[in-house]
């Protein structure tokens, strides 16, 4: 295990395959060169070492990285933490400044999703004329959740505006995501066409909150990481995570108190087999959000996991203590 140690926080270090003499200069492992080349050839047979090629060092593979990761959580081994505190006015200005936070401490994309709670209900929604012929639609949420939409108000007065707008509150307000999800427009004597479509409107925007919105920052850090010099390789993996359509749920699943680190070929997604995913799920009220840190399989476990459980840490009060704003 010291042996597998010090290839992995060398080749972390350099990105260069590491061999006996390097490790015996940089890490007193009080053994013999003799001892240390059989340890590399015995790891190298069991499949947590890979030889580029004859003349070269050895680097870690998955099953390497897994080793020393499953090694540091079972004996608590301490990790990273963050060295900042998040100190924002509102919800959506914390969750930005906590995914450049975790970027910038661990040199990864960071990810912070704000929590979804589906007991959650509709406190207030509002109508508020802007420039022409518009207006904007909000609604709010009361875990702190706000959503809005720009709809045309056809003409409509003041008067008229407020009547629509009170005729949504009285068919929305108190109920929760899932059944104005599902349930149909109950929209009795004031059924007219702007106000079913406004329901529409407001049924769309409960589904959406009900997503989750996601912050991240870090593109830049990742894409500057030598493994990610392949063109090909940049557009899968930062593709698949821009578009939002990375199945997260089959990413967090664990029993280890919401803590996932997923190495390379682990990740469910195909797409992800050349990076690592470190995350973590925290809750806020009634809601679960994650934070996670995607970068190279060769990045600093210990810091990323200790920066992304410090991280869930923040979210969770952020999202408790913040008032939410748009």
């Amino acid at each position: 295990m010291a042996v597998l140690r010090a290839v992995i926080e060398e080749y972390v270090g350099t990105c260069a395959p590491v061999g006996s003499r390097t490790i015996l200069e940089n890490h007193p492992l009080g053994v013999s060169p003799a001892t240390v080349r059989g340890d590399l050839s015995r790891l190298e047979g069991s499949g947590h070492l890979m030889q580029p090629h004859v003349s070269a060092g050895r680097v870690p593979t998955d099953l390497g990285y897994r080793a020393v990761v499953d090694d540091d959580l079972a004996h608590g081994r301490p990790m990273a933490r963050l060295t900042s505190h998040v100190r924002s006015s509102s919800v959506a200005e914390a969750m930005r400044d906590l995914a450049c936070t975790l970027a910038d401490m661990t040199r990864c994309l960071a990810i912070v999703s704000s929590p979804v709670s589906q007991s959650a209900a509709i406190a207030r929604i509002g109508l508020v004329r802007c420039a022409g012929d518009s207006a904007v639609l909000v609604v709010v949420l009361d875990d702190g959740r706000v959503d809005s939409r720009v709809v045309g108000c056809l003409g409509l007065t003041d008067r008229e505006l407020m009547d629509v707008e009170s005729a949504l509150s009285d068919l929305f307000v108190g109920h929760d995501l899932e059944s104005v999800s599902l349930a149909g427009v109950r929209l009795g004597g004031v059924a007219d066409d702007l106000l079913a479509l406004l329901s529409s409107h407001v049924r769309s925007l409960v589904m959406r909150s009900g997503e989750g919105r996601r912050e991240s920052a870090g593109v830049s850090l990742l894409l500057a990481q030598p493994e990610f010099h392949d063109a090909e390789c940049v557009r899968v993996v930062v593709g698949a995570l821009e578009d939002d359509d990375v199945d997260f749920d089959s990413i967090l699943s664990s029993d280890d108190g919401g803590l996932v680190v997923r190495i390379g070929r682990e990740n469910p997604d195909d797409r992800l087999s050349s990076v690592s995913v470190v995350a973590k799920e925290y809750w806020a009220g009634t809601g679960m959000g994650f934070v996670c840190c995607v970068g190279p399989t060769r990045m600093d476990y210990k810091r990323t996991i200790g920066a992304v459980e410090a991280g869930a840490a923040e979210a969770g009060a952020v999202y408790s203590g913040l008032d939410a704003t748009t």
